[in-house]
């Protein structure tokens, strides 16, 4: 009966392992080119956003922004192939709000609403 007991704690003990070791070799999320980023800007101020994407060295030479976006105005951005997450920075007169986005293989949508100084980032589903 020991033998049987100490039998079944090795096989938990593997399991236990084998399934640890999966999940600490799986391949971090990624972006398809396609997936996006998306505001539609509502606030009383006008607009900045710029992009600080995260992944393998040498992504940072895509970063940018999108510049001076009116009231009532809508835009997307889209996240390169490779690019693990993004520091959005979203800039109004006389302040901002950074977005930390760690899942580059969804879409994420945001209406910027408010009126000097208090604007905000909602967070919306896409």
């Amino acid at each position: 009966m020991r033998s049987k007991k100490r039998s079944l704690a090795y096989g938990a003990a593997t399991l236990g392992l084998a399934l640890a070791g999966a999940v600490l070799t799986a391949p971090s999320a990624t972006a398809a080119s396609d997936n996006y980023l998306q505001f539609d800007h509502q606030a009383a101020s006008l607009i900045d956003t710029c992009y600080e994407w995260q992944g393998p060295e040498g992504i940072e030479k895509k970063n940018y922004c999108h510049n001076v976006r009116p009231v009532g105005d809508s835009w997307k951005a889209y996240f390169p192939a490779e690019a693990t997450g993004v520091t959005v920075q979203v800039h109004w007169s006389g302040g901002s709000t950074p977005l930390y986005i760690k899942e580059p293989d969804k879409n994420h949508c945001y209406r910027i609403e408010g009126i000097l100084p208090n604007i905000h980032v909602l967070d919306l589903k896409c």
